[in-house]
């Protein structure tokens, strides 16, 4: 009987083991993926932020608007961005789930706040050919449009 028991209770540490185990390596992939998801955002602000704008120069979708209402309206552009960004996470909330919703929360905040640090930085470059390539969309189009306001 009481051997029984041990082969349990050594079946139930097993199991607990293994689950910490799982646990250990969720936390770790979720660390990794929030310090590439930054990574990707510095690089997106720093090309936003020191290529683009000082050009007058725009990407595409929200970031593109935002831009243009930058320069009519002297917004911050990283907050534009954001509050422009608000429906669209809203709907992915309801349509692609919660994980990838807080990503994507994670992902749109530090872009906008990366976006208004380095926005007050000395621009890298004032040639506008240079900035249109150096200054890359993130989605990897090298989409420059010009501003003239």
């Amino acid at each position: 009987m009481e051997n029984a028991k041990n082969k349990k209770q050594k079946k139930i540490r097993k199991d607990i083991e293994k689950i910490c185990e799982i646990r250990k390596q969720t936390i770790k992939n979720i660390f990794k993926e929030y310090v590439l998801i930054t990574i990707g955002c510095i690089v997106m602000a720093v090309g936003v932020s020191l290529f683009l704008l000082p050009n007058e120069l725009s990407t595409g979708g929200f970031s593109g608007i935002a831009t243009i209402l930058y320069y009519l309206f002297k917004f911050p552009l990283g907050s534009t961005m954001l509050i422009l960004n608000i429906p669209l996470l809203l709907v992915a909330y309801f349509k692609i789930g919660k994980q990838l919703f807080f990503r994507s929360i994670y992902g749109t905040i530090i872009f906008s706040v990366l976006v208004d640090f380095f926005d007050k930085m000395e621009p890298l470059t004032h040639d506008k050919f240079l900035g249109c390539i150096y200054g890359r969309d993130y989605d990897g189009n090298r989409n420059c449009d010009s501003i003239k306001v």
